[in-house]
């Protein structure tokens, strides 16, 4: 139903609350609003890299992801059973420019593991080649699997058998 109202010699139809497309305008304006604000997730202002692991016969193998990282700005280190990989991406400056658009990310990051099991700490390997780091950490020798080996079961000596007492009757 349409109420029509009369000004001026013109008509205009007047709909209360009735606005189909200003819903789709409120809607479309809060999902700009939510991505245009959206930043990559951070713990602690650093970023975490994408981590695979996973195990050989003999070692742990760990790669991550470190887009536009130099080696040198990398550290890494084992304490225990915490393996701990910094990093830090410097901050490209442009001097008199201007920017557009400013989407990479520059700052730390950060990504810390707890190893499912020893290893040995002096043989551990690194290489760092085209932004991915790969950990090769040996399994210490008391964490491979040792096979057991059943040996023939020995014959049983035969139970000495037990006699029963008689039972006495009571007086």
């Amino acid at each position: 139903m349409a109420i029509v109202l009369r000004r001026n010699g013109g008509e205009r139809a007047l709909v209360p609350f009735y606005r189909p497309f200003g819903l789709f305008r409120d809607i479309d304006e809060l999902t700009r609003d939510m991505w245009n604000a959206w930043e990559p997730f951070t713990i602690e202002q650093s970023l975490m890299p994408h981590t695979d692991m996973y195990e050989d016969k003999n070692e742990l193998v760990m790669k991550t992801e470190l887009p536009g990282i130099d080696q040198k700005d990398l550290d890494i280190t084992l304490e225990g059973d915490r393996l701990t990989i910094k990093a830090e991406k410097r901050e490209e400056v442009v001097e008199d420019a201007t920017h557009h658009t400013r989407e990479r990310y520059y700052g730390q990051y950060f990504r810390s593991v707890t190893l499912p099991y020893p290893v040995k700490e002096g043989k551990i390997r690194a290489t760092f080649d085209s932004g991915v780091l790969e950990l090769r950490l040996p399994k210490a020798e008391e964490t491979k699997a040792k096979k057991i080996e059943i040996k023939a079961q020995l014959p049983k000596p035969e139970a000495k058998k037990r006699q029963r007492k008689p039972r006495q009757k009571k007086s």
